[in-house]
């Protein structure tokens, strides 16, 4: 078995390591994802959305702050471009 095999077969263990652990902390049993398709993708559905409820706001109030000191900072480098583009 060359190098790049084992690499390919050790990121496949990986993944499916992770993604066993993830579907197990939602309670999800592989005769679950047999038996039940549709109402196990609508559960991860709703988990995901209410991750994204509950982070969003945390991150549009990051924002707030992190865009516009971000945009300070790199002020020079933004106007550089722009001066390039004419």
């Amino acid at each position: 078995m060359n190098k790049s095999t084992f690499h390919i077969i050790w990121k496949l263990l990986i993944a499916s390591l992770l993604v066993g652990l993830a579907l197990d902390y939602f309670e999800i049993s592989p005769a679950d994802l047999i038996h039940d398709i549709p109402e196990t993708l609508g559960r991860i559905y709703d988990a995901a959305v209410s991750v994204f409820q509950w982070g969003g706001k945390y991150v549009l109030l990051g924002a707030i702050i992190v865009v516009p000191v971000w945009v300070f900072t790199n002020l020079s480098t933004i106007k550089d471009k722009f001066k390039r583009k004419n």
